[in-house]
C-alpha cells in the first residue's frame, strides 16, 4: 500500500472522526448561502429580437454580414445605447449598472437578441425593450456612425420583450445554499486535516502497539464515572454489553488470571491520572470477574475493597503522571498491563510509561485500550514489520458494541 494511500485513509478518517465540526462549518455555510441569496434576490431574464435588412453587397457582388452583423453587436452594447437605455427605465441605471445587466448576441446574419436582466419581471422587459428602442434610433439617425449606418432604414424590433423568466426564489435560495454548504464543509475539512497535522495522538490500535511494542489484548467501552456514587454503582451493579464481556474475558484469559481455584494472583492496571476514560477499566475487571465466579477485590492507593476472606484474583489500579510517570511505592503484581483510552496519549507519553514500568522491574503483559476509534479496523497484535510487507492482514469488523435504541 502506497503512503499516499495511506494518507488519504487517515485524511478520511480524520474528517469522519470530526464529522460533527465539518457538519457545523456546512450548517454555517448553509446559512451564509441563504442569507446572501436574500440578500442579492433573484433576476429575471427578458429578451427582444431585433431584425436587420439583408447586409449591402459589395462589388464584386458578395455579402459583407459578417461584418455588419459584428459592428451591430458592438453598437448595441456601446456606452451611448446603454446610458440612454438606462435613463428610460424605472429606476433609472448608470452605464455600468446597465451594462452588468444587459447582453446583445447575434442570432443570425440579420437578428440580435437584446438580453435583459432585472430584480423583477416588469424591469427586466423595460430595460430589454428600452435598449432595443434605443438602438434602432441610433442607427437610424442622421449623424455620423462607423462604416455606412447613416440614414439606414428597414431595422425593426421584431419581437419585444413580453414575458420574463426566472426570478425563483427557491431555486434560487437553493442554489446559493448549497454551495454555501459545500464551501463550509470544504473549509471544515481543510481545518480538520490542518488540526490533524500537527496531532501526534495515537488512535489507531496498531499505532498504539507499535509506539512500545506490545500487543493490543482488548478494547472496551469505557464506564462513565465522575462522582464516588458512579463508582460505587460501577463496582456494585456494571453489567458489561456481550461484547465487552467478551473482550474482558479474553484479557483475564490472556493473563491466565481466569483461575477459580488454586493460587491467588493479581494484576496491575496502569494509567494516566488524567485519562477519565481508561480509569475505571481495573475496577471494570474486578466486578466482571464476580460475575463469572472470579472472587477479586480491588486495591488504589493501598486501600484494599475486597469481600471476607481469600479472594482468588487481586488487581491494583495505579495511576501515573503523564509528564513524569514513576512506579516507586506500589506493590509488585503477577502481571501487568496499561490502560489507556484511543486518541489521548502521543507516542512520546506512552514510552515515558513503558520505560518508568521497566525500571521499576515489571514487565509488562500487554495493552487494553479503551473507547477505540469506531473506524479503527486494526487489531494492534501484528508485529510492525510484518504490517510492512503489505500482505493481507485480520482486521476488526467493529471496535466495540453500539447500543442501539
Amino acid at each position: 500500500m502506497s503512503a499516499q494511500q495511506l494518507d488519504v485513509k487517515k485524511s478520511w478518517r480524520a474528517i469522519r472522526r470530526s464529522r460533527l465540526l465539518v457538519a457545523a462549518a456546512a450548517a454555517v455555510g448553509l446559512l451564509g448561502g441563504i442569507g446572501y441569496a436574500f440578500l442579492q434576490p433573484p433576476m429575471y431574464n427578458a429578451s427582444a429580437l431585433i431584425v436587420l435588412p439583408p447586409p449591402p453587397a459589395s462589388a464584386a457582388g458578395s455579402a459583407t454580414g459578417a461584418q455588419s452583423i459584428d459592428t451591430q453587436v458592438y453598437i448595441a452594447e456601446s456606452g451611448p445605447v446603454l446610458l440612454s437605455a438606462g435613463q428610460n427605465v424605472t429606476p433609472t441605471l448608470s452605464t455600468e449598472a446597465t451594462r452588468a445587466r444587459v447582453k446583445a448576441t447575434a442570432v443570425t446574419e440579420d437578428v440580435i437578441r437584446i438580453d435583459a436582466k432585472g430584480p423583477s419581471a416588469k424591469q427586466a422587459t423595460g430595460l430589454a425593450n428600452a435598449v432595443a428602442q434605443v438602438y434602432l434610433v441610433f442607427i437610424t439617425t442622421d449623424q455620423k456612425l462607423p462604416g455606412d449606418l447613416g440614414k439606414r432604414t428597414g431595422a425593426r424590433i421584431l419581437e419585444e420583450a413580453v414575458n420574463a423568466h426566472g426570478g425563483s426564489m427557491i431555486v434560487h435560495t437553493g442554489i446559493y445554499g448549497g454551495l454555501g454548504a459545500l464551501l463550509g464543509a470544504i473549509a471544515g475539512a481543510v481545518i480538520v486535516l490542518a488540526r490533524e497535522r500537527g496531532d501526534r495522538r495515537l488512535r489507531l490500535r496498531d499505532e498504539i502497539s507499535d509506539a512500545v511494542g506490545l500487543p493490543v489484548l482488548a478494547s472496551v467501552s469505557s464506564y462513565r464515572a465522575t462522582d464516588p456514587s458512579d463508582w460505587a454503582n460501577l463496582l456494585e451493579h456494571y453489567t458489561p454489553t456481550a461484547v465487552d464481556a467478551w473482550a474482558l474475558r479474553k484479557v483475564l484469559h490472556n493473563l491466565a488470571l481466569d483461575v477459580k481455584g488454586g493460587r491467588q494472583v493479581s494484576l496491575t492496571v496502569i494509567s494516566f491520572a488524567d485519562d477519565d476514560k481508561a480509569r475505571p477499566l481495573g475496577p471494570q475487571l474486578a466486578a466482571f470477574a464476580g460475575t463469572v465466579g472470579i472472587s477479586s477485590s480491588l486495591v488504589i492507593d493501598q486501600h484494599h475493597d475486597k469481600p471476607s476472606g481469600e479472594v482468588a484474583l487481586e488487581i491494583h489500579l495505579v495511576l501515573v503522571d503523564r509528564e513524569a510517570p514513576h512506579l516507586d511505592g506500589t506493590e509488585r503484581t503477577t502481571r501487568t498491563i496499561i490502560a489507556l483510552s484511543a486518541g489521548t496519549v502521543t507516542a512520546e507519553e506512552l514510552a515515558r510509561l513503558a520505560v518508568a514500568t521497566v525500571a521499576d522491574d515489571r514487565a509488562i503483559d500487554g495493552l487494553v485500550v479503551t473507547d477505540p476509534d469506531p473506524f479503527d479496523r486494526t487489531i494492534g497484535r501484528v508485529a510492525q514489520a510484518q504490517r510492512r510487507t503489505g500482505s493481507r492482514l485480520p482486521t476488526l469488523l467493529t471496535g466495540t458494541a453500539r447500543r442501539t435504541r
